[in-house]
């Protein structure tokens, strides 16, 4: 099992090498990079991506179209929905958790909040590379390769840690189980893409 955190920064507002700002809409292309013992990325607009060093090769790479971040939320306290619960599990990063995590990944990649970039493995561990689609964070999360048998189990724990009733284990706030996320989600390739 893989212990050490990943701190990957969110999608930059502007152009890494240039400096100049997204536009709504723009075509942007990210990398992500192990620099000195962490991941960086860098995110570049087309004429950045074109110009860089193609003998550096980048862990992982993907295009998309820039969508400004939304103007911030005021604080409310609440209990934790399925993105929140994420955040703070993959922030905690305990190995006690990895279960749920990847569970609360696959639910939000079946509502659209995130998407699978790729599927890597490291240390002989299978590691999903996910975007948050609205911040363009990058989130990474071990496949614990569940078994069939264990998915009541992570079930209730998940529907427990978002505060479902304990009386039916439902979850409060999220609309898939984690067998339906499981059973419905494909893997994939296990290659590095780049754009």
């Amino acid at each position: 099992m893989i212990t050490q955190e990943w701190n990957i920064q969110s999608r930059a507002l502007q152009c890494a090498e240039t400096g100049r700002p997204f536009e709504k809409g723009e075509r942007i292309f990210s990398a992500l990079y192990w620099r000195e013992g962490h991941y960086v990325r860098v995110d570049l607009c087309a004429d950045a991506w074109k110009a860089r060093n193609d003998n550096i090769e980048p862990l992982s790479a993907w295009q998309t179209d820039f969508i400004p971040p939304p103007p911030p939320a005021p604080e409310a306290l609440k209990k934790d929905d399925a993105e929140s619960l994420l955040r703070r599990l993959v922030a905690e990063n305990v190995p006690s958790t990895r279960n749920a995590r990847y569970i609360l990944a696959l639910m939000l990649e079946r509502k659209k909040v995130v998407r699978q970039i790729e599927r890597q493995r490291q240390e002989g561990v299978s590691i999903l590379v996910y975007e948050h689609i609205p911040s363009g964070e990058v989130w990474l999360i071990e496949d614990p390769g569940l078994k069939l048998g264990e998915l009541r189990a992570v079930q209730d724990e998940v529907a427990h840690l978002l505060g479902g009733s304990e009386e039916t284990g439902k979850p409060a706030l999220a609309s898939a189980t984690a067998a339906e996320a499981v059973v419905t989600v494909e893997p994939a390739p296990e290659t590095t893409t780049s754009a």
